[in-house]
């Protein structure tokens, strides 16, 4: 009888193992390959930043036109500048009513994708950002501190040295256009 038992647990130990293999399996072989782009700072937003920094200003009017992969290009380039911020391979899609993004999280060497949905407008020249989707896999309590942190930091907007004056959302590309301060 306790050989039999002994057996059984043997069967019932090994189904176990390969369950888990085969789950673990099933969970590595659906991880998409991050979206990698490289770091390059868009030459429209490069050459804005250099003219404000110059000194040389007075209220002049600039546009500047980002494509999907510019935007990607550029905010993984001031992420490879900003190391302590941990957020890896952005990835966005800009359609005439909303912005969406995604990416990773990387939490003590974890990678968490996250991502979200949101309609940009201006008021008063500044940006004013509406969350419509926001997927992290956090409670929820977590995800309203992550909310309440993104508006904080919109409001930073009122520091910067231009203000907005129109943004034009198309399929894949925006415009925005505004005033140096």
């Amino acid at each position: 009888m306790a050989a039999i038992r002994s057996r059984l647990n043997l069967w019932f130990a090994l189904g176990l193992i390969a369950a888990n293999l085969f789950t673990w399996g099933q969970l590595l072989l659906a991880v998409s390959n991050p979206h990698v782009v490289e770091p390059i700072m868009d030459p429209e937003i490069r050459a804005l930043l250099d003219y404000i920094h110059s000194g040389e200003h007075s209220g002049e009017t600039w546009e500047v036109t980002l494509t999907e992969l510019e935007a990607e290009q550029t905010i993984t380039w001031y992420l490879n500048r900003y190391p302590q911020i941990p957020f890896a391979y952005p990835q966005i899609k800009i359609t005439p009513d909303s912005i969406s993004g995604e990416g990773d999280v990387i939490i003590t060497g974890l990678h968490f994708h996250v991502s979200g949905e949101a309609r940009v407008t201006l008021e008063n020249g500044l940006p004013v950002v509406e969350i419509l989707e926001l997927d992290l896999p956090l409670p929820a309590s977590m995800k309203d501190a992550i909310e309440r942190e993104i508006q904080t930091q919109l409001q930073r907007a009122e520091r910067l040295p231009v203000r907005f004056t129109s943004a034009e959302w198309g399929d894949g590309v925006v415009v925005v256009r505004g005033v140096i301060r």
